[in-house]
């Protein structure tokens, strides 16, 4: 039987900090995926959803100035820019694999599955382990509806070789908003079915609304409150039949997404035989990372119950969970975390929604505006531009950002430092920007 001090699933961001942090600290390590080896984000999802962005950005940049000092419009060409990202991501395995083995980690592929607390079986042979660590991530959450298995799922979009004449997602959330602000700057027709009264339903109302709206003058039909009932193939094309209150409805395509959210990537391991509790949220875990009923199993990244689906926070908590191997016992300290959605233009958040804020009690002050007149927007003739800062009353602490605007992914930042820093709204105000910059809008925030 194979022997090592730690067993890690999953060789993302999270699993291979812990495998390498561990192995250069002298522990016998193994690692394992069911695919290719790197994970989601860097082969399909962050990474080259931003490569395949950068041509779309370039040319809605060219289309708005079009007649502005651009004298003739550009072509995009979708069979380019997937091979543009397939350039970036094609040698990530092979890299990926060798840096682990580099440092002597053990690479194996496959589905193992747990036996006991500390054994794994993989191919009929048994691994023993003392520790183990799940950083398998999460995957797309199955739609259980006649006719299911038409269905593409996020990864599928990188496969995409030309953009298809007309696309459905089947739920509201960022993926959709993403692939289909693409794909319709592109030339598809798409449609988003959504269950609720608006798209992105965990940010913050107001900003959202706004980005709705120019999403549909985009030419994307938003179907809300509405409910994906089958999917049927009828002359060659698919046919998604939705129910709303009025009654049953159709809508054809060329290709369906099935864009309703994802879930932990537990179901496989078998981890009810090694004793581990888990919840529709991952592995529970403590403030050590560790499985609150097998302490020598740690979760880590989006699996994890602490977990959310952003890669800095997948990094943070595997250092975490290798410096608690490794004897460090160190505590999780959850930070403000900012997040985006990378439309045109973007959506980005941190901190409590105005909502949120009422409800854990807090006396606000709320700083909204639409400026989408302000100098910058009009600089680049985008779309829209909206802003909803949420302060305590009394202090000015900054308890929630939200911004709708081209830059809002980096304006974000600036918010997460402040408050990282402990700065309220008067001490970033204080500070001087660049100008004319999108950092510098911030003085003007009222």
């Amino acid at each position: 039987m194979k022997k090592y001090d730690v067993f890690v699933f999953g060789t993302g961001i999270a699993g291979k900090v812990v495998a390498r942090n561990c192995a250069q600290a002298g522990l016998a390590v193994a690692i394992i995926d069911t695919r290719e080896y790197g994970g989601t984000c860097s082969q399909r999802g962050c990474d080259p959803k931003k490569i395949m962005l950068a041509p779309i950005e370039a040319y809605e940049h060219a289309s708005k100035l079009h007649g502005y000092g651009i004298a003739t419009m550009p072509v995009l060409d979708f069979g380019q820019i997937h091979q543009y990202a397939k350039k970036y991501t094609q040698g990530i395995p092979a890299k990926t694999e060798k840096q682990l083995q580099d440092d002597g980690i053990a690479c194996y592929r496959g589905e193992a599955i747990f036996k006991n607390p500390h054994t794994v079986t993989l191919n009929k042979t048994d691994i023993y382990a003392k520790t183990f660590v799940i950083a398998t991530g999460l995957i797309t959450r199955p739609l259980t509806i006649p006719g299911a298995a038409f269905l593409k799922e996020y990864d599928d979009f990188f496969k995409l070789l030309k953009a298809p004449e007309k696309v459905v997602f089947i739920g509201g959330g960022y993926i959709a908003l993403e692939f289909g602000h693409m794909l319709a700057r592109a030339g598809s027709k798409v449609a988003i079915i959504e269950t609720g009264n608006r798209i992105l339903k965990n940010f913050e109302e107001s900003v959202t609304l706004k980005l709705q709206k120019i999403t549909e003058d985009l030419g994307v039909d938003i179907i809300l409150n509405a409910r994906a009932s089958s999917v049927e193939t009828i002359n060659g094309r698919y046919v998604v039949n939705y129910g709303k209150e009025d009654g049953i409805h159709q809508v054809t395509a060329s290709e369906v997404f099935n864009t309703s959210g994802r879930i932990p990537a537990v179901k496989s391991l078998k981890l009810e035989l090694a004793g581990v509790v888990t919840s529709k949220t991952g592995v529970v875990v403590n403030e050590f990372m560790q499985s609150i009923s097998q302490p020598h199993i740690y979760a880590c990244g989006d699996v994890s119950s602490m977990g959310l689906p952003l890669t800095p926070l997948s990094g943070l908590q595997a250092t975490i969970v290798a410096n608690n191997i490794l004897g460090k016992k160190e505590e999780l300290q959850l930070p403000s975390i900012p997040s985006a959605v990378f439309t045109i233009p973007q959506l980005a958040t941190i901190g409590l929604t105005e909502k949120q804020a009422l409800q854990q009690g807090h006396k606000i002050t709320v700083l909204e505006n639409d400026a989408s007149n302000w100098f910058n927007v009009r600089r680049i003739k985008s779309d829209g531009y909206q802003y909803k800062i949420i302060l305590e009353k009394e202090t000015e602490a900054i308890l929630g950002a939200h911004i709708m605007g081209a830059a809002a992914s980096d304006q974000i930042n600036m918010f997460a430092i402040a408050i990282k820093a402990g700065m309220n709204m008067e001490d970033l105000k204080s500070t001087i920007f660049t100008y004319p910059s999108w950092g510098n809008d911030i003085l003007s925030y009222k």
